[in-house]
Order: structure tokens, then C-alpha cells, then sequence
């Protein structure tokens, strides 16, 4: 179809318009400065009138915002020109697609959620479509996300806002695809999707994700009473504290839940778990699968494993079509020496350890095939003393004992420690 976007040079805009393109959909890119040149552009300002658009548009997807601190243009004006797009679209009889904001309502606390609020009310009157997106994460840093990120990566420590706003984050690719779907829905008309995590998450569990599978960095988390900031913006007066952003992390404490669970289901949309999408790929199941050859193969060979054989590996798993891992537990990636517990006939021939027995032979047979395993198993190392080979002896006996004896004790655990290590579900 032939699709105008505003706001097409934005995070989510940049995003949807490749995504449209590689559908094969003609893309309007209307934006301020020049887009990319493999879409038609047309000059769009939001402080300006409506341009005369291409015919044959058949869909107007509303992105542009004013999203800066200052005043470049008035509430008012940004209505105005969302009223005028809107006509614009009933003239060309074509299918108006606002994406607003979970911050959207008649008394949000920033300005931004009630001027996509006062929207929402115009675009649903028209019979248009208004798409309220959660947190979006993932791809390129930019937007908000593009801020959070950038902070987490220079500051040692991040926020515990008590008490714990909480979001519900969307991949910027999984909501792209969520507004295409709706572009090709054309008997959806004047309704309202929310598209969110269907469970919320602290605001520190979002930062934290981002620290850890983004930046991959370990940050001290620093309590911060919400009071505390109530008082901060009124010394510093609603100018300056906007311009300092406080009235976003406002926006944020406020937060209202959204019930996401219906809007996905009717979209058949099934969102990626946050730790894959904070992946620069949106695809971190390879990363999964490289954290697993890293635990099988050190808790065979008792020692890190040589980063060959960790490729080889998930070659092997991808080959074989297995592309989410079975190990993904926090506990057996920093300890792979409790798959002990796990390693025993009546855990590898249950339902849930047959995954893990096959994987565990993959595992060994690409060890037994490398010179590390060589010397692991075949004991190809420097000849010891008669001494210091009956004390290592001693110590393997004494060392055998104890593990046979916790796992006597733990193997009731042992089945929920291999579940915790299934894949991660959706964040």
C-alpha cells in the first residue's frame, strides 16, 4: 500500500518505514529535514500548514511530535496540526493511524500526555486508529530509550524510585510490526490498542535489563524517594525542572497500567523477551545459546572453554534448528558446577531433562574432539609426582563424596532448578 508516516527520521518513524519498505509498501516519508532516500519526501513541519500530499495515499500514520524542552511550538498548535492531518487523510478517503503515548490522559502530569490525549479524542472521532505503546526499547539509542541508555552507560549506579513506577516495554521492532499489521486491517477502524509487556516491571528491573544485557555492566542500584524529587521540582519551578527532564520521570512514577493482553491477542502479535530485544540485533537467542555452550562445556572440561568450541557449539544447535536455550539459569551460568544436581539418569529421562541429556551430548562430543578436551579427559598434562598423584586422588575421592552426598540432598531442587532455566518469558 502507499503509506505517508510523520515523523518518519524518528526512532520509531526510522523503524516502521524500513520495516514498510521491506514489505513491499511504497513509503511517504513526511518530516522537517530530508529522509532517506530510498522514500519519496515530502516537507511536513508541525508549526506549518498541511502540505498538498501525493494522491493515492491510502494510509496517514502520525508520528511527529514536539518532543523537545522548549517551546517551539504551543499545545494548541500541535493539536491543530493533528486536526489538519486528519482532513487531510478524510479527503484523500485514506486511513488515519495515531500512535500516541501510555501517557495519555485529560490530567497526565506532563503537558506531552495531555496534548496526545486531547488528539486521541479527534483521531477516534474521525474513526481513526489511536496505538498507546508502552516503554519501547531496543535498536538503535535513540528516543527516550536512547537517554536511559546513555546513563546507564556513564553513571556507576542507577535509581530505586520508592515507591517502584512501573512500565510495560515493547521492542521498537515488535510495535512497527504491530502497526503494519493494523495497516493491513483495513476493517479496524475508530478503536484504541494498547501495546505493552502484558506484566509491568519496575522501572529499576527495566534499567537494570538495559545495564546488563545492553551495556552489560554492573551498576549499584541507589534508592531515591519519589518525595524527594516532588520537592526538588518545586525549588527549581516547572521551567527548569522540564528542562532537566524531571517531568517525564513524573510521567513515569504516574504511569498508568495498560490491559495489553486483548490488543496483542486480536493483532496475533507475541512480544520478544526484554532480555533478547535489549540485544543490538533485537535477536539475543544467540547470545542465549553462546552463555549455554559456556556453561556445558565448562562444566564438562572444569575450566572456561576455548571460544572455538563455543561457536561450534551453537553452529551445531542452529544446524539443528534448536535456536532458544535450555540453559539459561542464573545460578548454572555462574556456578556450571551445579549441573551435577542435574546430571543424573532420573532428571536427563524426564520430560523436562531430555532437552538437557541432548544437549549435554552435543556438548561432549565437541570437547572429546578439541586438544582442550584432550587434556581434560585423556589427562595429556605435565607427569605429576607418586605423591602429588595419590593427593589429588585423595582430594577427587573426598570432593566425589561430598557432591554425591548435596545431591542426595538438593535432587528434590533439581527439577526446579532446570525449570528456572527455561526460556525467558515476555518482559
Amino acid at each position: 500500500m502507499k503509506l505517508l508516516i510523520t515523523g518518519a527520521t524518528g526512532y520509531i518513524g526510522a523503524q516502521l518505514a524500513s520495516l514498510a519498505q521491506s514489505e513491499g509498501h511504497e513509503v511517504i516519508g513526511a518530516t522537517r529535514q530530508p529522509c532517506s532516500k530510498a522514500y519519496l519526501w515530502c516537507p511536513y513541519d508541525l508549526s506549518k500548514p498541511v502540505p498538498v500530499f501525493p494522491p493515492g495515499i491510502q494510509v496517514f500514520i502520525h508520528l511527529a511530535a514536539d518532543t523537545s524542552t522548549g517551546t517551539q511550538i504551543s499545545p494548541d498548535d500541535e493539536v491543530r496540526a493533528a486536526q489538519m492531518l486528519i482532513r487531510s487523510a478524510y479527503q484523500a478517503q485514506a486511513r488515519f493511524i495515531f500512535i500516541s503515548s501510555q501517557t495519555a490522559d485529560a490530567a497526565a502530569p506532563s503537558v506531552y500526555g495531555q496534548t496526545k490525549w486531547r488528539i486521541e479524542r479527534d483521531v477516534l472521532a474521525a474513526g481513526g486508529i489511536v496505538v498507546r505503546p508502552g516503554q519501547v526499547y531496543g535498536g538503535p539509542e535513540l528516543g527516550l530509550f536512547g537517554v536511559l541508555t546513555t546513563l546507564v552507560r556513564r553513571v556507576p549506579f542507577i535509581p530505586v524510585f520508592v515507591p517502584a513506577p512501573r512500565v510495560q516495554p515493547i521492542h521498537v521492532d515488535d510495535l512497527a510490526a504491530s502497526i503494519l499489521t493494523l495497516v493491513e486491517r483495513p476493517e479496524i477502524r475508530g478503536d484504541l490498542f494498547n501495546l505493552g509487556a502484558v506484566q509491568p516491571v519496575s522501572f529499576h528491573h527495566f534499567l537494570k535489563t538495559i545495564a546488563s544485557d545492553r551495556v552489560r555492566a554492573v551498576r549499584l542500584p541507589v534508592p531515591v524517594p519519589v518525595v524527594l524529587l516532588r520537592l526538588l521540582v518545586r525549588v527549581l519551578g516547572h521551567s527548569l525542572s522540564a528542562k532537566l527532564g524531571l517531568q517525564r520521570i513524573f510521567s513515569l512514577i504516574e504511569l498508568p497500567s495498560m490491559d495489553s493482553a486483548d490488543s496483542l491477542e486480536r493483532l496475533g502479535r507475541v512480544l520478544r523477551p526484554m532480555a533478547y530485544g535489549m540485544h543490538r540485533s533485537g535477536r539475543g537467542s544467540r547470545r542465549q545459546l553462546l552463555q549455554e555452550a559456556v556453561v556445558l562445556l565448562s562444566y564438562l572440561l572444569k575450566k572456561v572453554p576455548h571460544a572455538s568450541l563455543v561457536r561450534r557449539y551453537v553452529r551445531v544447535l542452529e544446524r539443528a534448528g534448536k535456536s532458544r536455550p535450555t540453559v539459561a539459569s542464573c545460578l548454572l551460568r555462574r556456578w556450571p558446577i551445579l549441573l551435577t544436581l542435574l546430571d543424573n539418569q532420573t532428571v536427563l529421562k524426564s520430560t523436562h531433562g531430555e532437552g538437557l541429556a541432548w544437549r549435554l551430548q552435543v556438548a561432549l562430543g565437541i570437547a572429546e574432539a578439541s586438544p582442550q578436551g584432550a587434556q581434560a579427559f585423556l589427562g595429556t598434562l605435565r607427569q605429576r609426582g607418586f605423591v602429588v598423584t595419590l593427593l589429588a586422588l585423595g582430594g577427587t575421592t573426598i570432593k566425589e563424596i561430598a557432591w554425591m552426598m548435596a545431591s542426595v540432598l538438593l535432587r528434590p531442587f533439581a527439577c526446579q532448578l532446570f525449570l528456572e532455566s527455561g526460556n525467558p518469558r515476555e518482559a
